[in-house]
């Protein structure tokens, strides 16, 4: 068995201590102390509903020294709270899992990467990119993952240490595994093709599931480059995948399962 590696997260004069395990050199985190962290009332309630990796126990001394199979987290897990937190300080735990405790815990609490990229300014500039593109567009999983394995390996990592797979689904699927999509225009085909996706695309920025958004552009005209981000409305029904033409833009997938329903909510009926 793994031993227990404690942790102290500071925020504005509290503290919170989050204890750490390392189980099959997997990183895991106790739920209870994670969502404590991060303003979770109801933590049994907030696992439940945020969590979607498979549930894990691992026996914890409680405070009076006790073993309890305990709930643990992972990484994913981890992130679904911060990201549903509405605490303020929920930016400054995810700054401090990802660049202060993982890191420790890589270098001396349990086991050693053997290629991993050492700092440097453009690794943290690359990182801090990747943070931003993920906060402002909102990517799916798979997306971000990609994007931050391809950092590491540019900067002579081993990306090995990343999920080898993400679970991209809607904020309400209950389910453990990803939902199918397929870009617009394949779906209104198999729909009947009854309106284009630029006409469809219109509707979707009206009702809020999608907005345009720009980028710089040294071969665009006026400097500028647009393109679709899907709104957190509309993460119900698809997601942001990471453009094949540029990283630094978005490319809109819908779920295959709820394109029905969308259409039926934004499509206007012509007489």
């Amino acid at each position: 068995m793994s031993n227990i590696i404690p942790f102290l997260f500071r925020h504005h004069e509290k503290s919170h201590e989050v204890r750490a395990v390392v189980i099959d050199d997997e990183d895991h985190f106790v739920g209870k102390d994670t969502c404590d962290a991060l303003g979770y009332a109801d933590h049994t309630n907030a696992m439940k509903q945020h969590c979607r990796g498979v549930v894990k126990h691992h026996p914890i001394p409680d405070s009076l020294g006790r073993m309890r199979d305990t709930r643990v987290l992972t990484e994913a897990d981890v992130l679904r709270l911060i990201v549903n937190s509405k605490l303020p300080s929920a930016e400054a735990f995810e700054r401090w899992v990802f660049e202060e405790v993982l890191p420790s815990i890589r270098k001396t609490g349990g086991y050693q990467m053997s290629s991993a990229p050492r700092s440097s300014p453009k690794l943290e500039a690359e990182m801090a990119g990747a943070e931003l593109y993920a906060r402002l567009l909102r990517p799916a999983p798979s997306s971000q993952v990609a994007m931050i394995a391809q950092i590491v390996a540019n900067n002579g990592g081993d990306p090995k240490f990343l999920p080898a797979y993400t679970i991209d689904a809607a904020p309400d699927q209950l389910g453990a595994s990803s939902m199918p999509t397929k870009p617009l225009r394949e779906l209104l085909n198999d729909h009947g093709g009854k309106m284009s996706a630029q006409a469809f695309n219109k509707l979707l920025v009206e009702a809020g599931y999608l907005e345009e958004r720009t980028r710089p552009s040294s071969t665009a005209r006026d400097g500028v480059k647009s393109f679709k981000a899907i709104t957190d409305a509309g993460m119900r029904f698809g997601k942001n995948l990471t453009s094949p033409s540029n990283p630094r833009e978005t490319q809109p997938h819908w779920y295959v399962e709820r394109f029905a329903e969308l259409y039926d909510l934004v499509a206007v009926v012509e007489a």
